[in-house]
C-alpha cells in the first residue's frame, strides 16, 4: 500500500445514464464522509477507474451501450480491488444474480433505495477496504522480517519463511539446533553472535547484533538482529529473535561516508585556495590567516570547544580576510595611515567575506564568524556594532587571535611590535573590547610556548 493510498480520502463512483439520478445522489449524499464521483456512461466511468483513485463503483444495470454488469466485469479485470455494486430493478434481477455468481459484482441493490441505507452499505465496504489495506501493509512489512525461536528447555529451534530466505539456510525442522540455525553466519562473526545470544539468555535482557552472512553463491550480506526472552517467573524458557537484511542500508551508508570524505577534502582545498587569494594580493600578510587559524584553534581547544566548533573556528580563521579581495591592492600595501575614506572601505571587508562564503555548506556558521571577527565586546567594533553575547564565541576567539598575530607581525605602515607588546595591548582591552577568557587563554599559550608564532611561521614556510 502506498503512502498516497494510506492517507487519501476514500472515493465512490456512481454510474448512471440519467443525469437526474446522479444529481439526486449528489444532493442526498452531500454529508457523506467519502468523496463522490459521477459518470453518465460506462465508457466515461472507465477513464476514472484507470486513475486508480476509486474504492467502490455503484452502477445502474440498465444503461445504453453497455449494461452495468458487463461494465463491472471490465472493472474487475482492470482493478480487482474495487468493490462493485449494481443498482437494479426487478426486471433485470436474473442477469444480476448471474453476475454475482460469476464474481463480476459484490452486491446488488434494488431501486429505489433509502439514502441512509445506501450510506451504511457503502461505509461498511469502505471500512472493510481500510482494514484490508492495513493488513496488506502490515504483511508487506512483516514479510521482510525473519523470526526465530529457541526453546531452551527442549533445545530446539523454529523459524518463519522470511528467516530462511534472509539467512539463506535450508533446515530440517525436526533436527535444528542453535548452531545450525546460524550456520550461514560469517565465520568471523559466528562465535560473537552465539555469545550474544547466550548472554541474552543468561541475563534475560534484550540484545542487538549486526553481523554478516554468506550466501550459497559466496555473496556477503549484512543482517541486524534483536533478541529477547520469554520467562516463567525467574526461569527463562524461550528466546526469540527478529532479523532483517540491512545490506542496502550498509552500502548506502558506506557510499555516503565516502562522498562525505570527498566533499570534505574538496571543501578543505577550496578553503585553502580562497585563503591564498587574499595573500597573493597582499604579500605583506602572507601566512597571516593560516597562523591565526592555528592560534585560534589552540585557544578554542583549551577553552573547551568541541571538535565541530573547533573545525568551524579554524575554517573561519583561514578565511577571515577573504573580503579584502574587494579592497584595492594599493590600500592593502600602503605605507602610513589610511585616509578616512580608505579606512571605511577597508572596514567593509567582513561583510564582503560573509557574502562570498555564506552559501558554502559548512557545518558551522563560518560566514557569520567571519562577519563578526572585528566586533568588540563594548560595541566599538564593526560592521554591526555588536556587544558581548551578541557576538559568537568563535568570533570572540578569532578577534583576539587576529589582533595578536597582526600586531606581532610586520606591516607596510609599521614594524612588527612583537608578541609582548601585542599581549600588553590585549590585556589593556581585556573585558572591554576583548573576551577575557580568550585573552587569558592566549596568554597561557604564550607563557608555555613563547615561540608559538615563530613556529607557525616555520610551518608556513615549509608548506
Amino acid at each position: 500500500m502506498t503512502t498516497n493510498q494510506k492517507h487519501r480520502e476514500q472515493a465512490v463512483l456512481f454510474v448512471d445514464d440519467e443525469p437526474a439520478v446522479l444529481l439526486g445522489l449528489n444532493r442526498s449524499l452531500h454529508n457523506a464522509t467519502f468523496r463522490r464521483h459521477f459518470a453518465g456512461s460506462a465508457f466515461q466511468a472507465l477513464e476514472l477507474i484507470d486513475s486508480g483513485d476509486i474504492d467502490i463503483v455503484v452502477a445502474d444495470e440498465q444503461m445504453p451501450g453497455m449494461s452495468g454488469s458487463d461494465f463491472l466485469a471490465i472493472v474487475r479485470n482492470r482493478q480487482p480491488r474495487i468493490i462493485r455494486i449494481i443498482l437494479t430493478g426487478h426486471a433485470s434481477l436474473e442477469r444480476v444474480i448471474a453476475a454475482i455468481n460469476n464474481g463480476q459484482i459484490h452486491r446488488f441493490l434494488t431501486k429505489p433505495i433509502e439514502t441512509q441505507q445506501l450510506v451504511e452499505i457503502l461505509e461498511e465496504y469502505l471500512t472493510a477496504l481500510r482494514l484490508q489495506d492495513t493488513k496488506t501493509a502490515l504483511n508487506s512489512r512483516t514479510d521482510t522480517v525473519g523470526r526465530w525461536e529457541w526453546d531452551i528447555l527442549e533445545d530446539t529451534c523454529s523459524w518463519n519463511e522470511s528467516f530462511a530466505r534472509i539467512m539463506h539456510t535450508r533446515l530440517d525442522e525436526g533436527n535444528a539446533r542453535l548452531p545450525s540455525l546460524f550456520s550461514s553466519v560469517h565465520i568471523e562473526d559466528r562465535a560473537e553472535l552465539l555469545s550474544i545470544i547466550h548472554n541474552c539468555r543468561d541475563n534475560a535482557q534484550t540484545r542487538e547484533a549486526e553481523h554478516r552472512i554468506v550466501t550459497p553463491d559466496g555473496e556477503v550480506r549484512w543482517v541486524i538482529q534483536f533478541m529477547d526472552v520469554f520467562r516463567d517467573g525467574d526461569r527463562v524458557w524461550k528466546l526469540f529473535g527478529m532479523l532483517r537484511d540491512i545490506t542496502d542500508q550498509k552500502e548506502k551508508a558506506t557510499l555516503l561516508a565516502e562522498r562525505m570524505v570527498m566533499l570534505q577534502a574538496t571543501l578543505s582545498k577550496t578553503v585553502e585556495a580562497l585563503g591564498r587569494v587574499t595573500e597573493i594580493r597582499d604579500p605583506y600578510t602572507a601566512g597571516h590567516q593560516a597562523r591565526v587559524a592555528r592560534l585560534a584553534k589552540e585557544m578554542g581547544r583549551r577553552m573547551g570547544l568541541d571538535s565541530r566548533c573547533l573545525e568551524g573556528l579554524e575554517t573561519a580563521a583561514k578565511l577571515h580576510d577573504i573580503g579584502k579581495i574587494y579592497v584595492p591592492a594599493e590600500f592593502l600595501t600602503k605605507p602610513g595611515t589610511l585616509r578616512e575614506a580608505e579606512m571605511n572601505l577597508m572596514k567593509y571587508h567582513p561583510e564582503i567575506g560573509h557574502q562570498i562564503i555564506q552559501d558554502i555548506p559548512f557545518s558551522m556558521p563560518v560566514a557569520n564568524i567571519v562577519l563578526q571577527h572585528h566586533e568588540r565586546l563594548d560595541g566599538s567594533g564593526y560592521p554591526g556594532g555588536l556587544k558581548e553575547e551578541e557576538i559568537l564565541p568563535e568570533a570572540r576567539i578569532l578577534a583576539v587571535a587576529d589582533v595578536f598575530e597582526a600586531m606581532s607581525s610586520y606591516r607596510p605602515y609599521r614594524p612588527g611590535l612583537g608578541p609582548e607588546a601585542a599581549m600588553r595591548e590585549l590585556r589593556t582591552g581585556k573585558g572591554i573590547a576583548f573576551d577575557p577568557t580568550a585573552v587569558d587563554t592566549l596568554e597561557g599559550i604564550m607563557e608555555e610556548h613563547p615561540d608559538f608564532l615563530s613556529s607557525t611561521r616555520a610551518m608556513d614556510n615549509s608548506d
